[in-house]
């Protein structure tokens, strides 16, 4: 019976443990892979698009021609415009005339003007001919009332020298009336395409005033790209870099990187979250200027892909990858990665070696470039749903597929794409995802208009 009784004991405590031990499991696991399985969808981008893979693993940075200076027309705010003589679109050169201030109103003005300084002509002689009879009685004054007579004398001469100070304002005034009179007309001092034109007041996206006119500038271009922050160790000013035609494979052309600024865009689509949730992490985008050797062929408005030139001895073999994109902890290095069933899981990687210039370690293995993977987050846990919709826009793209448009649809090398059928228009520099674009294939959309050409090719282009 006793036998029983502690067999029956010893299942019982058994059992409790069990209990316990399952209470545990679904405390430190259950809840979170409950919590991962209704949480929103993270955003997950290939491997080969990050890391280069589709270009030789020499990332690529999408760019768009754009002319080298815009110059900025303002008007004379104390003066009515009455007819503006150009229009946006407009090819203008040196003497164009651009803009019409109104005569009349200025002619009234110069009118006031010299009214006015007559008067102060005449209030000089006034004054002049008082002083005169002053010291004529002054020499015949008392002694006890020359010093009255000079004290009045002087006060006379001061306001005579006053009067001369506003007749010389006022004369100076009346010239440069005269002047706008004369040049009533604005004409134009460069040479170039009317962009803008503000026939009412508004602020550009610095917040300053935007000019009455703008005008790009004719026959000096630049490359205009994009790039994120994740990437911009990559880039650096006066390094050299390759364009690259989207159309045509053998279209190349050498530059330098100009300028990077420091300054993150400010448009609401130049900062992406990775990651698919509100807490996700924040990456801005960055905008860089290449001048280019060499000119010949391309055409304003063409939109193009932007690659470091590192030379043979600079590429790098096997799969490089962001530092960023790797996490750290007791269990080894790692990466948040989408499996088989697009759900996220800590993937185990082996680093080789650590390239200190552009922060990426070498993938030795766990990793390849078919594989999507998610920028690391404090909130992301294993379980969590994943979406290949999402793009690291700034990240290395793919190059455009030369035979990509057959049929009604083909186009001659270094033409830009028409309008998609919805008529959507995306910001430059950056990649409509498409379907299938978890095979990292990407297209651009431009708007067709456009004239102004180098080099003699003939294409409609858009101008930004």
């Amino acid at each position: 019976m006793k036998h029983k009784r502690k067999t029956l004991v010893v299942v019982l405590s058994i059992l409790l443990l069990l209990v316990v031990a399952g209470g545990c499991v679904w405390f430190f696991w259950g809840k979170n892979a409950l919590a991962a399985s209704q949480a929103p969808p993270v955003s997950v981008s290939a491997v080969s698009e990050i890391a280069g893979l589709d270009m030789g693993n020499n990332p690529r940075y999408a760019g768009v021609v754009e002319p080298q200076t815009t110059y900025k027309i303002n008007k004379d705010e104390s003066k009515t415009v009455s007819e503006v003589l150009v229009a946006e679109g407009d090819q203008v050169e040196v003497g164009t005339p651009l803009f019409r201030y109104d005569t009349d109103e200025m002619q009234l003005s110069l009118t006031e003007a010299e009214i006015a300084l007559e008067g102060i002509a005449n209030q000089i002689s006034s004054l002049q001919s008082q002083k005169k009879d002053l010291e004529t009685e002054k020499k015949n004054a008392s002694k006890d009332d020359q010093y009255s007579y000079t004290v009045r004398i002087q006060s006379i001469e001061l306001q005579i020298k006053t009067e001369e100070y506003n007749s010389t304002l006022k004369k100076s005034e009346i010239e440069k009336l005269k002047n706008s009179l004369q040049n009533a007309e604005v004409l134009s001092e460069y040479a170039g395409l009317i962009k803008e034109i503000n026939t009412t007041p508004k602020m550009d996206s610095s917040g300053q005033q935007a000019p009455f006119i703008s005008i790009l500038s004719s026959g000096e271009y630049r490359v205009k790209g994009t790039i994120s922050e994740l990437n911009l160790q990559s880039l650096s000013q006066g390094q050299a870099v390759i364009v690259h035609s989207r159309t045509d494979a053998a279209a190349t052309w050498q530059g330098v990187v100009d300028e990077i600024e420091t300054e993150p865009a400010t448009e609401n689509n130049n900062a992406y979250f990775y990651g698919g949730m509100d807490s996700g992490t924040k990456s801005s985008k960055y905008t860089f200027y290449v001048l280019l050797e060499n000119l010949e062929g391309l055409i304003l408005g063409q939109h193009v892909y932007i690659e470091p030139d590192l030379g043979e001895s600079g590429r790098k073999e096997g799969l490089w990858l962001s530092a960023r994109y790797v996490s750290h902890d007791e269990g080894g290095s790692f990466v948040w990665a989408s499996n088989e069933n697009e759900k996220l899981e800590k993937r185990l990687v082996t680093l080789g070696d650590y390239d200190t210039d552009t922060d990426e370690y070498q993938i030795t293995d766990g990793l390849t470039g078919k594989d999507f993977i998610a920028f690391p987050d404090d909130t992301l846990l294993e379980g969590m749903p994943t979406t290949k919709d999402g793009s690291p826009l700034g990240e290395a793209l793919p190059p455009m597929d030369p035979g990509a448009f057959d049929g009604a649809g083909e186009m001659d090398p270094g033409m830009a794409e028409p309008l998609p059928d919805d008529g959507t228009v995306y910001p430059e520099g950056e990649a409509e995802p498409q379907e299938g674009a978890g095979d990292g294939t990407y297209t651009e959309n431009y708007p067709e208009e456009g004239v102004d050409i180098i080099g003699g090719a003939d294409a409609a282009v858009a101008i930004y």
